[in-house]
């Protein structure tokens, strides 16, 4: 071994004693006594630069597997498995027809194993090409992706679903914030608690939102109450509260999304503590360490908020897929008109009036949606509405339209009752069609709609895929939403009650 050394090579037996001088001898005594100091380092430093490679190497598992709490190893599957191919797609039809195609790959392998995992790549219609990670259905990933904040759902076909990467940074970084005070830094000691306030879906997650906001604002994990049973879960009243037919032991949203949080459900925090927070966390913008900056009521964020909460688990995402498979076929271009009456008139001084389908149409064509003349235009409207008298007046009064609708159980004006949202009682039935409904609407690229929290969420949903081409008209524009005389709008809906009773049974 030659080991070089101020420009002399010592240990080589070629060497002469020439080439010492005088101290030569005392020289190599020295170099004897500092050479296994010197090897040591050496040999860390090459330890050091081995253990960088490897972390180099591993850094897409890294990734895919954060902090090894998914129970499948991926790179033990894509080992004994492996199917990475690429998939020219875009991300309408032939990016489906493309995964089909995978499925159907890789259906032909021979081995038993459920829980196969598949690499590849799709291309968007720009160019852009996305890493994905498949599964058959039959295997849960619901833990990876608990534990993986920056990958979003992808496509999905009859047999597999997919998951990529999220490709806008400022999303991405947003993401990993809240999962980081939320699992990964969560001082449960600090836990902050809020109940589910069991009113409408939109406004309910209104609560939820405040909540991540907060817990990234104030670096203090969030976590909801176990005070009631939420009432997409299970029944209201106390009657319903124990029925068979709730979605899951727990009544809450976990029946069907992914946690919050590694922090325990438990009681709220107390009122004052509540209303502090919640207020600072409304007005206060969130700053992160790149210096990016989000606020809660800027409508990509509050979007971006909702969907990391309405996260679903993987057995309710295949019902959605399939519920908007076979439910309702929409005819596009289309528009959504998003009618919103039921319980919205008892509300005492914040009691919202009904409007007519007749005012919803005025208000679509004032915004160019319709064309002002009816009779040479058979418009495509997706409607939705809690109403089922509402279904009978739109079908009365524009017959020429085609009204395109989910056929269900609804009530009739507010015969429901105060803040009771799920007429049928099949709580997970009501909860996939709540998210089939925002699957759905960005099919169509104009939506008119009154005051309403799930409105909101339409459109933030339809505005995610159309951006400034979305066009949107309000049909209580001008006008004082609130006031205890709008209870006296009821009988608009009324009017329309036996008008299609053949129409209302076959809902139910």
């Amino acid at each position: 071994m030659a080991i070089q050394m101020e420009g002399r090579r010592f240990g080589d037996s070629r060497s002469s004693s020439s080439s010492f001088d005088r101290d030569g001898v005392s020289k190599m005594v020295s170099f004897r006594r500092v050479s296994p100091l010197l090897v040591g380092i050496a040999l860390l430093l090459c330890c050091v630069l081995l253990q960088h490679a490897v972390v180099n190497q591993s850094r897409l598992f890294y990734e895919l597997h954060l902090q090894q709490r998914y129970t499948v190893s991926l790179e033990e599957e894509t080992t004994r498995t492996p199917r990475t191919r690429t998939m020219a797609t875009s991300t309408t039809a032939s990016s489906s027809s493309s995964l089909r195609k995978l499925a159907n790959n890789t259906d032909k392998t021979k081995r038993p194993s459920q829980r196969m995992t598949t690499l590849g790549t799709i291309v968007h219609d720009d160019g852009t090409p996305d890493t994905v990670v498949c599964w058959r259905w039959s295997y849960r990933s619901d833990e990876w992706w608990t534990h993986n904040p920056t990958w979003k759902r992808s496509h999905a076909n009859d047999t597999h679903y997919c998951y990529q990467k999220i490709q806008n940074q400022r999303q991405a970084t947003f993401y990993q914030a809240i999962y980081d005070v939320q699992f990964r830094n969560a001082d449960c000691k600090k836990i902050f608690r809020q109940d589910m306030w069991s009113s409408g879906f939109g406004a309910d997650f209104t609560n939820v939102n405040r909540g991540l906001y907060q817990a990234a604002l104030f670096q203090r994990p969030f976590q909801i109450s176990d005070y009631y049973p939420w009432h997409y879960a299970a029944g209201k009243d106390d009657n319903l509260a124990n029925e068979t037919m709730a979605a899951c032991p727990t009544r809450d949203m976990y029946c069907y999304f992914l946690p919050l949080t590694k922090c325990p459900v438990g009681e709220q925090s107390s009122e004052n503590e509540t209303l502090l927070d919640v207020f600072h966390a409304e007005f206060t913008p969130l700053v992160l360490h790149n210096n990016d900056t989000y606020e809660i009521w800027d409508e990509t964020v509050y979007h971006w908020i909702f969907e990391y909460a309405t996260r679903p688990q993987t057995w309710l995402w295949r019902k959605v897929y399939e519920y908007t498979q076979t439910r309702l076929n929409l005819t596009t271009p289309c528009m959504v008109m998003h009618v919103r009456r039921a319980d919205v008139i008892q509300h005492d001084d914040f009691a919202r009036r009904y409007f007519s389908i007749a005012e919803y149409v005025n208000a679509s064509k004032r915004a160019g949606m319709i064309q002002q003349r009816d009779d040479d235009e058979t418009p495509n409207i997706f409607l939705i509405t809690d109403d089922a008298n509402a279904i009978g007046e739109a079908l009365t009064e524009f017959p020429t339209f085609n009204w395109m609708y989910i056929r269900r159980k609804r009530y009739k004006a507010d015969e429901g009752g105060w803040e009771q949202q799920t007429p049928s009682h099949d709580y997970v039935f009501e909860m996939t069609t709540l998210l089939s409904i925002l699957e759905m609407a960005p099919q169509c690229s104009a939506i008119v709609h009154g005051h309403s929290s799930f409105a909101d969420l339409v459109v933030r949903s339809m505005n995610s895929k159309h951006g400034s081409n979305l066009t949107v008209a309000r049909v209580d524009e001008n006008i004082t939403i609130h006031d205890e005389n709008n209870s006296k709008f009821r009988n608009i809906s009324k009017e329309y009650q036996l008008v299609h009773e053949q129409e209302q049974s076959r809902q139910r």
